[in-house]
């Protein structure tokens, strides 16, 4: 007889259930978040049941805590799950049962377990990003601070260098230049933060050749290096280009019924950060690369619609990540001979 076990996991109790290979439940329990208690439950039965947890904001602790005490331990992608189930009444108990049912029938859609020792490089670097989009919302607020008060002289780039003078001269009303220098204020903590972090990951990170390799791909730089590199963790989970280009939401979206087709916005199903990665390395790589400009030019004269040159853009994206997924594979420099042919 075997065991599985099906783990609803919530940020202070998780709520465990185990059947056999008969469906007949042999524990239902709701345990607080501590391993040993854990553990201590699921350690009763012989032979050790397999674990699912779903893929939930904390699961780091519990799955490494199972692997670490010897479990065979899966994790099912949150979104699978629901296209599986759909259940319109939804309970812990419920939730458990059905995950350690798909289990036992080989059901659970997998998500990928990134290996441990990458996770704080990785989550590093997502919270750089985040700091990187909370300091453009900043000086958003300054510009529209500066246009509400008749200040239409300065462009983007002239806002992101005012002095703490310039906002004082500028606006008249104290209320208006208290919330103009706190804009400042935050502008700079932020900017003093991204600094710090990425000079802490670029300290820590070991020497690896595949770093050097991906800067070779126009547009990519250290940082969205960096960011490619600990987003994709093991490129042999990709059976191919095709896989590894869905997966960084590079490619559009496909809706067809019968005889009808349409291509659109891709789903959100996918890796954002790589989908930021590929589209920033795109537009630095159309200003900055003759090549890859000439590429984009041809795609933008084919198309006369709106949106064509979002259109154009996103197929450059396309092209270096399959670019990205070809030199982390074979471990082989970027060949603008082979990607941009004329």
């Amino acid at each position: 007889m075997r065991f599985y076990c099906g783990i609803d996991l919530h940020a202070r109790d998780c709520f465990l259930c185990v059947i056999d290979d008969q469906d007949r439940v042999h524990l239902k329990s709701k345990v607080s978040n501590h391993l040993p208690s854990i553990l201590d439950r699921l350690e009763r039965f012989s032979p050790r049941p397999s674990v699912v947890v779903e893929s939930t904001l904390n699961w780091y602790w519990l799955v490494d805590g199972l692997g670490e005490a010897g479990f065979e331990v899966k994790l099912a992608h949150t979104m699978g799950l629901f296209m599986i189930t759909g259940a319109k009444v939804k309970t812990d108990r419920r939730d458990a049962f059905t995950l350690a049912r798909l289990l036992r029938l080989g059901a659970i859609p997998e998500a990928y377990i990134y290996p441990k020792d990458k996770r704080p490089i990785r989550d590093l670097l997502r919270r750089r990003n985040r700091l990187v989009f909370l300091r453009a919302a900043v000086y958003g607020d300054l510009r529209r601070t500066l246009l509400q008060h008749g200040l239409f002289g300065y462009s983007r780039d002239e806002i992101k260098g005012l002095s703490e003078a310039e906002i004082l001269h500028d606006l008249e009303h104290p209320a208006a230049r208290c919330g103009g220098l706190l804009e400042l204020e935050r502008i700079s903590l932020y900017s003093r933060q991204i600094k710090d972090l990425e000079e802490m990951i670029l300290a820590t990170v070991a020497e690896e050749p595949l770093f050097d390799l991906l800067q070779t791909i126009p547009g990519v730089g250290k940082i969205l290096a960096l960011t490619i590199y600990y987003e994709v963790g093991d490129i042999d989970r990709f059976e191919g280009p095709k896989q590894f280009c869905s997966y960084a939401r590079v490619v559009p979206g496909i809706a067809q019924s019968g005889h009808t087709f349409r291509r659109g916005r891709g789903s959100k199903q996918g890796n954002g950060y790589l989908k930021w990665a590929f589209s920033q390395a795109a537009g630095l790589a159309v200003r900055f690369h003759p090549r890859v400009r000439k590429f984009r030019q041809k795609h933008l004269a084919r198309r006369r619609s709106k949106a064509r040159k979002l259109i154009s853009m996103s197929i450059v994206a396309h092209k270096l990540a399959q670019a990205a997924y070809y030199v982390l594979k074979d471990q082989v420099p970027f060949d603008t001979e082979l990607m941009f042919r004329p």
